[in-house]
């Protein structure tokens, strides 16, 4: 039994639950001749709950009510006459982080309470408890105590919640946003919101506007009318007469929980020096510090400078975005990091390789510890130290990649954990690790913690997966693509996607149709049957009667992440007069467009126009193709390229052969820089010398150097370049 307050935080630690500082004052609280039972009591809790409660607040919340008031002292008196088995089985309940928010200085709850708001069956889905349901009624009912049935489903059921005769998530998730503890909000006051003009986008709610507004004001209930349209009609958030969504974003995460910003604030962090690069705005900058300063307010500009201006963080006599990026996942919301506290991190031994930085590891680290703040040394050498993280005696970046993405946000694993799921018998092959299925693994489960194994087993198992007996992992890629960071998905749905008429050739599942929908709905979920007919069905994706694989191929690329295209936009793109030739759409010149856009959405026809023209890419007065290519790979997936920065590719003195450009090395050096942008002279001169100019101007070499798996040119080798090297 737990008797004492240093054996209760032993055992904390031992299950990897930080103790928060609540809990002395929680226990101080407690009158002396009770402790030992409170403390005995709070062992039962913690003993119970699952591995994803992550610290003590879950029960410190419920119980403190500010530290040896009477509501406090009554809280604690009515936890004590509760029995151990109550304790224990309200404890092991998987959503006890909800049942803490609704619970928040109400006390301990009632286990006939928590059994009533579980059993709704408004909140059930399929039989089950829908968790993102409770999720966003426990936002709205945080410290408010357990809500009325009939108030649950009233709001459930408002219209304009509803889309498509559902409930539409998305909606109220942001609608519990802003009524966070605010209690259920009334019918009228949610319509007025989502009917807002301002919120309207092509006669549709706009809801990525929404989600800013949420943000702004999560806690503080609905906005008016008047000082949205203020908000976004600022001058400083515009961007060629609209508004810069992009902008809007950042300062929504600065500003989360406080409110619209006043004009001036915006103004002056926007317009701050050391946010500046080319006499713009550094939006990659800016994207860092709101991360650290998320729900923190505007920072001082003195505090920019400072943290900017940290020797740690330079590098060649500039600022290394790169490593300031993966100290703002780490100090997210945690505002900006203490000098000594990056040079710690940096200067760690397990974290150096060949005597410099190693930043792959940064960035699983990184990974592991966003929002948590600053690591332990030990807990980094633990990891890392970890016997099943090593192959051939180092570490196994691979697995270690694999792990960070389960963990992120939640800390550093168990080693128990770990060797569980490496060591689970159907995520091995020919008695080695699968490791093509553990990435399909981490995928789903990104940032949602270790699977349970019969869930694993369950999906790894399921007969619309298999085939000649064997699991098919091409098909459990496309799937885990689209459940990215969601968990596994139901058996029920994958059959059902797997079964869509539309996505049927000759009697079998049309693999390439799946791998464009899944790319499209990546990180969304599975998609609604009408809206693959809707989009396979588009009479510009369609040829000759049949659907155009390769259009959709070019669609899906741009779409990637984003979901199904409006028909409008597909039908802009691909009737661009820029993108014609001979009157027929150029396919060649969609696929260099598709290239650089992907993952970005649909481009603007003038920028298109512009890229197209560009003197640089022109040869004998008409477009260089071959160039175009050679300039899509390397910005694949990054935009457009600058002109500029076009101009100074080509006149590298590396690249040049004869007073010419070298089209054949420029070639094989797009290869080797596919989606990593432009090199500059220094990496050019770098690459020629580390692989020879001979082997360079052969293709196939490159292509079999780029297949190998003892291709130098990793992770680390491109994390290692000078800030200055990728123009």
């Amino acid at each position: 039994m737990i008797a004492t307050l240093d054996q209760l935080k032993g055992l904390c630690q031992e299950r990897i639950i930080t103790v928060k500082p609540t809990l002395d004052k929680l226990v101080n609280s407690c009158p002396n001749e009770s402790k030992v039972q409170l403390i005995s009591k709070l062992g039962i809790y913690f003993s119970s709950v699952e591995r994803t409660v992550k610290n003590t607040g879950t029960i410190t919340s419920m119980l403190l009510q500010g530290e040896g008031s009477s509501i406090t002292k009554k809280n604690i008196n009515d936890f004590l006459s509760i029995e151990d088995r109550d304790v224990q089985a309200i404890a092991c309940y998987p959503f006890i982080t909800s049942i803490s928010s609704i619970c928040n200085g109400k006390g301990f709850p009632k286990a006939g309470d928590v059994d009533t708001l579980l059993k709704l069956p408004s909140l059930r889905k399929d039989g089950q408890l829908d968790r993102q349901l409770l999720s966003s009624i426990s936002s709205i009912c945080n410290g408010k105590g357990f809500p009325k049935a009939g108030d649950v489903d009233t709001l459930l059921k408002l219209p304009s919640l509803r889309k498509d005769g559902q409930l539409d998530r998305q909606l109220l998730s942001s609608i519990s946003s802003i009524c966070h503890g605010k209690g259920f909000p009334k019918a009228g006051d949610v319509d007025t919101l989502l009917k807002l003009p301002s919120l309207q986008k092509d006669g549709q709610l706009d809801r990525q506007l929404l989600s800013s507004i949420s943000s702004m004001m999560s806690g503080r209930g609905f906005p008016k009318a008047g000082d949205v349209d203020t908000l976004l009609k600022l001058p400083s958030l515009r961007k060629d007469g609209r508004l810069d969504r992009q902008l809007l974003s950042s300062i929504s995460s600065i500003c989360n929980g406080k409110g619209f910003p006043k004009a001036g604030d915006v103004d002056t962090l926007l317009k701050l020096p050391s946010l500046r690069k080319d006499g713009q705005l550094d939006r990659r900058l800016l994207s860092s510090i709101s991360s650290m300063m998320s729900g923190r307010g505007f920072p001082k500009a003195g505090d920019v400078d400072t943290l900017l201006k940290l020797p740690s963080l330079q590098r060649d006599g500039q600022l290394d975005r790169q490593l300031l990026s993966s100290i703002s996942s780490i100090c997210h919301g945690k505002g900006f990091p203490k000098a000594r506290d990056v040079d710690t991190l940096l200067k760690l031994p397990s974290l150096q390789k060949e005597g410099r930085l190693d930043r792959q590891l940064l960035s699983s680290i990184s990974s592991i510890c966003h929002t948590n703040g600053f690591p332990k040394a030990r807990d980094v050498d633990t990891l890392l130290k970890l016997p099943s993280l090593q192959k051939d005696g180092q570490l196994d970046r691979q697995l270690l990649r694999s792990i960070s993405s389960i963990c992120n946000g939640k800390g550093f694993p168990k080693a128990e954990d770990v060797d569980t799921l490496l060591k689970q018998p159907s995520l091995q092959k020919d008695g080695q690790l699968d490791r093509q299925v553990l990435s399909s693994i981490s995928c789903m489960m990104s940032s949602r913690g270790f699977p349970k194994a019969g869930d694993v087993d369950t999906l790894l198992k399921l007969p619309s997966l298999q085939k000649d007996g064997q699991l098919d992992r091409q098909l459990l890629s496309s799937i885990s693509s689209m459940m990215r960071s969601r968990g596994f998905p139901k058996a029920g749905d994958v059959d059902t996607l797997l079964k869509l008429p539309s996505l049927q050739k000759d009697g079998q599942l049309d693999r390439q149709l799946l791998i464009s929908i899944s790319s499209m709905m990546s990180g969304r979920g599975f998609p609604k049957a009408g809206d693959v007919d809707t989009l396979l069905k588009l009479p510009s994706l369609r040829r000759d009667g049949q659907l155009d694989r390769q259009l959709l191929s070019s669609i899906s690329s741009i779409c990637h992440g984003k979901g199904f295209p409006k028909a409008g936009d597909v039908d802009t793109l691909l009737k661009l007069p820029d993108l014609q030739k001979d009157g027929q759409l150029d396919r060649q010149l969609l696929s260099s467009i598709s290239s650089m856009m992907s993952g970005r959405g649909f481009p603007k026809a003038g920028d298109i126009n512009t890229l197209l023209k560009l003197p640089d890419l022109q040869k004998d007065g008409q477009l260089d193709r071959q160039l175009l290519r050679s300039i899509s790979s390397m910005m694949r997936s990054r935009g457009f390229p600058k002109a500029g920065d076009v101009d100074t590719l080509l006149k590298l003195p590396s690249l040049q052969k004869d007073g010419q450009l070298d089209r054949q090395l420029l070639r094989s050096i797009s290869s080797i820089c596919h989606g990593k942008g432009f090199p500059n002279e220094n990496l050019v001169s770098r690459i020629i010398e580390s692989i020879g100019l001979n082997n360079l101007e052969v293709p196939e070499y490159i292509d079999e150097l780029l297949s190998s798996e003892n291709l130098d040119f990793n992770e680390n080798f491109w994390e290692s370049l000078s800030i200055d090297e990728i123009i």
